[in-house]
Parts: C-alpha cells; sequence; structure tokens
C-alpha cells in the first residue's frame, strides 16, 4: 500500500510539473545574451 501511494505522489508531482513547468528547466532553456555585457573582470593587485 505504501508503494502505491509513493507511485501515485511521484506520479502527481510529475503531472505539476509538467502542467505549470519548471522554472530552473525553464532557465536552462533560454538563449545567451546577445551585445555588449558589463565587464566584470576584477584583477587582485598581487598579479594573479
Amino acid at each position: 500500500m505504501a508503494n502505491l501511494l509513493n507511485a501515485a505522489r511521484v506520479w502527481w508531482g510529475e503531472a505539476m510539473a509538467h502542467a505549470f513547468g519548471n522554472p530552473r528547466e525553464e532557465k536552462a532553456h533560454l538563449p545567451p545574451p546577445v551585445g555588449l555585457q558589463p565587464f566584470r573582470h576584477h584583477p587582485h593587485k598581487d598579479g594573479h
């Protein structure tokens, strides 16, 4: 009986993720930013 409840819980979670989408998965499919990007390199004073 516990196996059936666990399987139903997993199925329900997958169905809701499919119906409403997964934000982490949607961010993975975004294209890279195009155009000028801010310069973020901050060199160390000790030469590294």
